[in-house]
């Protein structure tokens, strides 16, 4: 496999950089590696002939991928920063790189901080990690605390001082469980900091004389928990004006910090280490966590962690033997799924049926490799509880999103961790053949590269901007695609991979993304607003996606149009720009006086200019969440939904809480039924590769959802051959 990816160049392109090459001595080397990235040298072969080393060629690949010829203009050093928050590195190096990256080098975590390689270092030494060994913690407070399975109870802020009150998980280690994918992890990372920004001590307002308020929190945590076990108490209190705290009466630990590391900091670091550890556990808390900063609250106590509510079993049984026992094994399958593990007592109760089938059911996929038996639980009188789990490599499943700008490859393991992610730029040639024969090859590598078995790869899923032919696989005349008209996708990926491949409206596959990584936390009713190149709907309805009739359901751009009232000459609903929301954004900020050129990227400078406070920026985002929102409001009516997701490449982690915010208040203030129901906008689990992450769950939503049908499936519902 070559150690590198293709940069396609246009002949507009090729020219425009061998006119800037010109320009000075020093930029010949520079637009010799763009070209030979283009003819499809390798980095390797590049740096030998070019004098140079690796990380040159790579780095500055990236920076013309990422950029175009401004990105191969030399950067002026700002040189060392005054002071190094070490807990922000950490922070970032536990939240992980983009993609393709899937671990920072400690080389390119310091170019992205923008702080020397040596300082990195002495960091992550100092901290206990690394690129890829991400915990244990070692948190350089007064006494030191080393954080192996942190467990965050309680957040306070006032009066210039702060506390943070954790546990340490006394759950053994769960194996084959898939930590967080890294999207998520730089998603709440951002969103914790944008609610944080500029905070050392309590929100405005706090009250001074609030001394006692830890020691309360301490005291209220140990009544709620009782067995929550040895509590740690980090304490930022440059003026010593925190009182009452119980310190070293064998149940608490109070632990001083400095100024730097500062607490937001710190904080981030204690959630990112719950999502690497126990995600499933982590995520209601510390989605409760972020809505308490945001309304300013000046303490947060970490609600209980209930067991989640038991599902109806999921007759009817009446059915004929073979489809029966197809059915009960994958309610089973799909039971273990959504609650991370389960012994045999509690797949019984769950799905209705009775021990002795549960218990064949369980001897025959554990022969067959799909389960795994985790370690011994305590569960009353009698023989403990074995509980059972999803082997994350018993199967594997290729996620491929196809965007006019951008082809997002993702190769996924059962258990929903990302093994492999590549991505493709649009930017030269975009004809189908040779799109087609790229996203072939990119799926091969990865498969090649990812150490899978044979026979574990169980098919390719393929997201699409609609209409499309479900049934056959075909896109139609997909927007701003030149070329795209009624294209057999399904049949051309299916000769070339040789496997199934499902084909699904960016959309939905995005919604069935959501369910399948988001296992109980979405095991209910919910939209998905997925926002990108173009804006759309999918839906998840009564326990399974739903797709309509032809598979082109969630056309929301007819339905905002409706809610705004454009129309065409003819009565018709018309364009509304927002629905692409992208490219709307940037010409809104654009049109405000933000210097930001047309090209690639585009969208991401605006989208950091929003989260640095630029005033054009934000009325830009805002503008278009709003009509968006309108739209938002005719789903809630008309599907009667009190949960929204909101997702895809638009709504990245620095504008999520403007898409969020507008969204909510819409879908919250006018819909007629508000009185009766609350609606919550959450934002995607998945964030920007919701679509291809969803393109591959399909597959595993084709292969292991029970359903009991009367009719062959086939089309958008299940794998065919083309």
């Amino acid at each position: 496999m070559r150690d590198h990816q293709e940069l396609p160049l246009s002949g507009a392109d090729r020219e425009a950089l061998l006119a800037w090459s010109e320009a000075g001595p020093d930029r010949s080397v520079r637009a010799r590696i763009v070209l030979d990235a283009a003819r499809g040298v390798s980095v390797s072969e590049s740096a030998r002939a070019l004098g140079v080393s690796r990380p040159t060629v790579t780095s500055w690949r990236n920076r013309y991928a990422a950029q175009g010829l401004s990105g191969l203009e030399h950067r002026p050093r700002t040189g060392r920063p005054p002071r190094i928050d070490e807990a922000a590195v950490v922070a970032a190096t536990l939240a992980g790189p983009p993609p393709p990256r899937r671990a920072w080098s400690a080389r390119a975590l310091a170019d992205h901080l923008g702080i020397s390689h040596t300082a990195l270092g002495g960091v992550w030494r100092r901290w206990g990690v690394g690129g890829e060994r991400l915990a244990p913690v070692a948190l350089p407070l007064t006494p030191p605390l080393a954080c192996h399975r942190p467990v965050l109870l309680g957040l306070w802020r006032g009066g210039g001082a702060a506390a943070v009150l954790l546990a340490e998980s006394t759950a053994e280690p769960v194996r084959d469980a898939a930590a967080a994918p890294a999207d998520e992890r730089r998603a709440f990372a951002a969103a914790l900091g944008a609610v944080t920004a500029g905070a050392r001590g309590g929100p405005s307002g706090a009250a001074d004389g609030d001394t006692a308020g830890p020691a309360e929190l301490v005291e209220s945590v140990r009544r709620a928990r009782p067995g929550a076990g040895p509590l740690h108490l980090l304490l930022w209190d440059p003026h010593r004006r925190v009182t009452g705290l119980p310190d070293g009466d064998g149940g608490l630990t109070v632990h001083r910090a400095k100024e730097y590391p500062d607490w937001p900091a710190t904080l981030t670091v204690l959630c990112l280490l719950e999502l690497l550890g126990r995600p499933r556990a982590a995520r209601p808390a510390l989605e409760s966590l972020l809505a308490a900063l945001r309304a300013g609250a000046a303490r947060w106590q970490r609600p209980g962690e209930a067991d989640a509510p038991e599902p109806p079993p999921r007759a009817p049984r009446a059915f004929d033997q073979p489809a029966l026992g197809s059915f009960n094994e994958k309610l089973v399958i799909e039971s273990i799924r959504e609650a991370g593990a389960l012994s045999r007592v509690e797949i019984a109760r769950r799905t209705g049926l009775t021990p002795q089938a549960v218990s064949r059911i369980t001897r025959n996929l554990l022969t067959e490799r799909f389960l795994v038996e985790d370690v011994h639980r305590p569960g009353g009188k009698g023989k403990p509880r074995v509980p059972l789990r999803l082997r994350a490599d018993a199967a594997c499943a290729v996620g491929i999103h196809l965007d006019p700008e951008m082809v997002t490859q993702v190769l996924v393991d059962l258990c929903g961790g990302v093994v492999d992610q590549r991505q493709l730029p649009l930017r030269g040639r975009s004809d189908p053949e040779w799109v087609i024969g790229r996203i072939a090859a990119m799926a091969r590598e990865a498969v090649a590269a990812s150490g899978f078995g044979a026979g574990t790869l169980l098919g390719a899923g393929v997201s699409v901007p609609g209409p499309l032919d479900a049934d056959a696989g075909v896109i139609l005349d997909p927007p701003l695609f030149d070329g795209w008209r009624d294209v057999p996708l399904r049949a051309a990926l299916t000769a070339r991979l040789g496997v199934p491949v499902t084909v699904e409206k960016d959309a939905t596959a995005a919604a069935i993304g959501e369910r399948w990584i988001g296992a109980a936390e979405r095991a209910g009713d919910f939209v998905y607003l997925y926002l990108g190149t173009g804006a759309g709907c999918g839906a998840f309805l009564n326990g399974d996606v739903y797709r309509g009739r032809t598979g082109n359901a969630g056309e929301f751009g007819q339905l905002c149009a409706l809610a705004v009232g454009r129309f065409t000459p003819e009565g018709g609903p018309a364009m509304v720009a927002e629905c692409a929301p992208m490219s709307a954004v940037v010409d809104k900020a654009v049109a405000a006086g933000l210097d930001v050129p047309r090209r690639p990227g585009s969208y991401g400078r605006v989208c950091a200019a929003a989260a640095a406070g630029d005033p054009r920026a934000v009325r830009a985002v805002r503008e278009v969440a709003r009509v968006v929102a309108q739209g938002a409001i005719g789903v809630v009516d008309l599907l009667d939904t009190t949960t929204l997701v909101v997702g895809g490449p638009a709504v990245p982690a620095q504008v999520a809480d403007l898409y969020l915010t507008e969204i909510a208040a819409a879908v919250n203030r006018f819909p007629v039924a508000r009185s009766l129901r609350r609606v919550h906008v959450a934002h995607s689990l998945l964030n920007e590769s919701a679509a291809a992450m969803g393109a591959a769950s399909g597959v595993f939503h084709a292969s292991f959802v029970p359903r009991l049908r009367t009719h062959a499936r086939g089309g958008a519902g299940g794998f065919a051959a083309g």
